[in-house]
């Protein structure tokens, strides 16, 4: 009997090292990390504003151009996808930074 898989989108891959767990990755900059991502997903999610703007403008002229809009609209749920994976290793770089912190200070 064959399982299904149950990854399917590019943000259930993205993982970062806990360096408790592992010894190989105490180099990390867990909070550069974070801010670095938060960066990338304020991008990403203006990006995402920009061109749904763009759509909005479309819609409004007298002959619609149906391939334009749908590639866009596939660019805005690949650059949501991406901003999903942004978001998870943000959250996770921060949490891992405080943890750090935290026991560096006991």
């Amino acid at each position: 009997m064959k399982s299904k898989p149950t990854t399917k989108k590019l943000f259930q891959l993205v993982d970062i090292k806990d360096y408790r767990y592992d010894k190989g990755c105490s180099h990390i900059d867990y909070g550069d990390i974070a801010t670095d991502c938060d960066t990338k997903t304020i991008s990403l999610l203006e990006a995402i504003n920009h061109i749904s703007i763009s759509i909005f403008s479309m819609a409004d002229e007298d002959e619609l151009d149906n391939k334009k809009i749908s590639n866009l609209s596939c660019i805005i749920a690949d650059l949501a996808e991406l901003g999903i994976a942004t978001n998870k290793i943000s959250h996770t770089a921060a949490y891992l930074s405080g943890v750090q912190d935290g026991t560096h200070g006991s």
